[in-house]
């Protein structure tokens, strides 16, 4: 009982204040950190998109290639 009554209210303050500053130190790293990750992640998914965008294009464009030669082939016999 008698430790209990000399616990002063500035301690906790000063508990409240410590923790406080943690969460104003934390709060911009984790910004940063998000920052990072994304610059990060931007470039992998853009590279990734590029990718497949190419093999689109190439297979459209192979697609396009096999069609025309079937009906090429198809114009030069009904002509013999």
């Amino acid at each position: 009982m008698a430790l209990a009554q000399h616990i002063s209210i500035n301690q906790t303050k000063r508990v409240d204040h410590h923790f406080s500053s943690k969460i104003a130190q934390i709060i911009p790293a984790l910004f940063n950190r998000l920052l990072w990750h994304t610059k990060a992640y931007t470039t992998v998914f853009g590279i990734l998109f590029l990718t497949l965008a190419s093999l689109v294009f190439l297979c459209i464009n192979w697609s396009g290639k096999k069609l025309t030669q079937v009906f090429q082939y198809k114009t030069v016999v009904e002509q013999e």
